[in-house]
């Protein structure tokens, strides 16, 4: 599989405002999943954001890239992690939900680091991405409530949207009246 022409036939789609909705097999994505190992072997890290952008758009997903995943989230670079955070989401939390099983713990673990990232990017996206994991979002709570902005993320875009899902988050915790 030529990574290249994939993700340039994604964007010719999305220049047309076309949804892609890519839809590929196990072998296609064994083929995709190896050329993420080779940027990361090289440290080619400027070119993840092919793939990335390829899984985004994919119908379908695996657990194929899990083990991809979880090693891309040693990386610092903010960009590459929060578009990380969006192939979790799809490759792992809902491959996962589909299944009927929880999500794992590893990436539970993961996030709970990334709560107390600095970049407000990097926190809001973890956020978003935790929001997703539905009542398996409470075993973060305590880091979740800890992440919380203060007065001043009326001043910062990320800060305030992340105070609005944290107080969202806080709601759907608190007991019903």
């Amino acid at each position: 599989m030529n990574i290249d022409k994939e993700f340039e036939q994604v964007i010719e789609k999305l220049k047309k405002n076309e949804r892609p909705l890519l839809k590929y097999s196990e072998d296609e994505f064994h083929a995709i999943n190896e050329e993420w190992s080779k940027l990361l072997e090289t440290r080619n890290y400027k070119d993840l954001h092919k793939i990335f952008c390829i899984l985004d758009n994919t119908q379908n997903y695996s657990n194929i890239f899990s083990e991809n995943i979880f090693k891309t989230f040693s990386l610092k670079d903010d960009e590459i992690l929060i578009y990380n955070l969006s192939a979790a989401s799809k490759h792992i939390i809902a491959y996962h939900q589909k299944k009927g099983e929880r999500t794992p713990f590893e990436l539970l673990n993961i996030f709970k680091d990334l709560l107390h990232h600095q970049s407000p990017e990097v926190l809001e996206w973890t956020l978003r991405t935790v929001e997703q994991l539905g009542s398996q979002a409470i075993f973060l709570k305590d880091d979740i409530i800890k992440a919380k902005p203060g007065i001043m993320s009326l001043f910062d875009k990320h800060k305030k949207a992340s105070k609005q899902i944290i107080e969202m988050l806080e709601k759907r915790w608190s007991p019903r009246k």
